[in-house]
């Protein structure tokens, strides 16, 4: 077949460009499946048929356009053939996966589902940045607790490695810890300890507490509690611990100085019961209606369960109750202590007491009162005893005056010039003051013979020597008796040493007492003597004059205590005896021999 000349350059130009449209559209459609990598598998496979369809059409187009200048017309109908299978095959194909195809949404549908999702986006976005609000104001809220506080959180990995944390111990910063282990931080005794629940937590699973004591830089010794979780995240194995860690150091201080007040309350309770125990104190409680709640040191004959549940009216007597109830209502009423002296009769005597009343408080409120009741039984004896004293004393200071004026006036009588009565007065003064001596030493219950007469003569002689043979009878005189007795002492051992056994080298006196029976008509019963017996002086003679200090011995001093006196004025040596009633003697004035031979 032969084409006309002038059809031929047409024919070639409309082939030519039907070829050159196949070819682009198939660059096309490779560089679409190039760049989309999220088209579908039945999109990409439908594609690639087309794909080849064109490439076959525009090889059919370009052999057509070969025919008309060459007579190459069994390739030309062998790529007609081949175009026609290929298109039969992609046919066939897109048949097949024409349903999937179909079910591709539309352009308007894929508008509305970006649409959608737009917005579905926008809801995220906005309720992840609520949640993520949320988080940081909780974190915040979380950061503000602890920032105030002694507590700390963090975690460690399981090498126990920290790897994050709040608000650390110990006075660190968290840059000081991160990365660290305990053994970095801690003690080597706590490090090690923590090491072992730390470590047990991770194997068991299983949360674990405990305790430590470490070294704080600033603080020194300090406590922590520790709570060891394990740190599960997504729910899988243990990956580390979450450690909340609470100082405890205040608490245990304060644990510490509970118990050492407790200790100390106990010691001073322990002394105060000792305290009361041996004394005579008594402290007591009783609430608003006066019942008695409580009782420490219960007077003497008596118990707490005299008292405890009763009120005074049943627990005392009327007397002593119609006294110490007005009391303490006032002090209920008034808030103000009270104080008085009260007596109560205990078996058969009558004792006192100081009573002193305080308010008790209890939450803010008076809740009843508290009584000390100190037992002045024995004060009170003191004192009326002491005015028994006083009024003897005024007693005897009387009776004393009156001797020493007598004293004064017979001294007076006897000298002829002013040194020598204060001389002589002044002698017999002190005669009477020794005796007080021994009077007060005994609180003027009576003087011992030997005592009187040891003072007496030692102010003339050495007592403990061979010159003085003086001894008899125990015996106690009555402070009338020891006064005279001893001023007629006095004046025998004066003269003794002037005139007598003691004015020689050799004499010596011989002072014997006791008590014996007799029978004369003028002395019946038990009496008392003492006798005195000089020697080895100089010869004696009767004295033409009769002195004070003879007169004394002979009438002052025997009538003053109901008695008689001899006086013997012997060569040898004088001779005196005194003879008194035993009732000048105190309750013990008989005893034991005593004195020195």
């Amino acid at each position: 077949m032969a084409w006309r000349a002038a059809l031929v350059q047409p024919a070639a130009l409309a082939g030519l460009t039907v070829a050159a449209t196949l070819i682009a559209a198939a660059v096309a459609i490779a560089l679409f499946l190039r760049g989309r990598c999220n088209v579908t598998a039945e999109t990409r496979r439908l594609a690639r048929m087309v794909l080849i369809v064109l490439i076959a059409g525009a090889a059919t187009e370009l052999t057509g356009v070969a025919t008309l200048w060459r007579p190459v017309y069994g390739l030309h109908i062998v790529m007609n053939a081949l175009f026609a299978g290929v298109t039969l095959g992609a046919v066939v194909a897109a048949w097949r996966i024409l349903p999937g195809v179909l079910a591709m949404p539309s352009r308007a549908a894929l508008a509305d589902a970006n649409h959608r999702l737009e917005t579905l986006n926008a809801e995220l976005e906005g309720r992840v940045e609520a949640r993520t609000r949320e988080l940081a104001e909780a974190k915040e809220r979380f950061e503000a607790a602890l920032s105030g506080s002694r507590i700390s959180v963090a975690t460690q990995d399981r090498d126990l490695h920290y790897r994050w944390i709040h608000n650390p111990p110990l006075g660190l910063a968290p840059e000081a810890m991160m990365g660290r282990t305990d053994d970095d931080i801690l003690d080597a005794a706590a490090a090690a300890h923590m090491r072992t629940v730390k470590v047990g937590v991770i194997n068991a699973g299983q949360p674990a507490s405990t305790e430590i004591e470490t070294q704080d830089r600033q603080r020194g010794r300090v406590w922590l509690r520790v709570h060891v979780s394990p740190y599960c995240p997504g729910g899988r194995a243990p990956e580390g611990v979450t450690l909340v860690v609470v100082d405890i150091t205040d608490e245990r201080r304060r644990a510490e100085m509970l118990e050492h007040v407790t200790q100390a309350l106990a010691e001073a309770n322990a002394r105060f019961d000792t305290a009361l125990a041996g004394s005579n104190i008594t402290m007591f409680r009783q609430d608003r209606d006066l019942r008695y709640t409580w009782m420490h040191n219960p007077p003497l004959g008596m118990t707490a369960e005299d008292f405890l549940g009763r009120d005074d009216e049943a627990a005392l007597p009327e007397a002593t109750a119609r006294v110490v109830i007005p009391l303490k209502r006032r002090v209920l009423e008034t808030a103000e202590p009270e104080r008085a002296e009260v007596s109560i009769k205990i078996g058969d005597g009558l004792h006192w007491f100081d009573l002193r009343i305080e308010p008790f408080h209890e939450r803010g409120r008076i809740a009843g009162v508290m009584c000390v009741a100190i037992d002045i039984t024995g004060q009170k004896e003191y004192q009326q005893q002491l005015k028994v004293v006083m009024r003897e004393l005024t007693h005897r200071s009387k009776n004393l005056l009156a001797v020493v004026q007598g004293i004064a006036r017979q001294t007076a009588q006897t000298v002829d010039d002013m040194p020598a009565f204060v001389d002589r007065f002044g002698a017999r003064l002190q005669a009477l003051a020794r005796a007080h001596d021994i009077l007060v030493d005994e609180s003027w219950r009576g003087a011992s013979i030997d005592e009187l007469v040891a003072s007496q003569l030692g102010h003339v002689m050495e007592t403990s020597g061979d010159r003085l043979d003086e001894g008899g009878t125990r015996v106690m005189l009555k402070p009338e008796a020891a006064q005279n007795v001893a001023l007629a002492l006095h004046e025998l051992a004066t003269n003794a040493a002037k005139y007598g056994a003691l004015s020689t080298a050799d004499g010596r006196i011989a002072v014997r007492w006791g008590v014996r029976a007799t029978e004369t008509a003028a002395e019946r019963g038990q009496i008392f003597e003492i006798t005195w017996k000089e020697q080895g002086g100089p010869p004696v003679e009767e004295p033409r004059r009769k002195g004070f200090g003879r007169m004394m011995i002979e009438r002052l001093v025997p009538r003053a205590i109901d008695g008689t006196s001899e006086l013997v004025f012997d060569p040898e040596g004088i001779r005196w005896t005194l003879r008194f009633p035993t009732e000048y003697l105190t309750d013990d004035g008989k005893g034991s021999n005593s004195g020195r031979t």
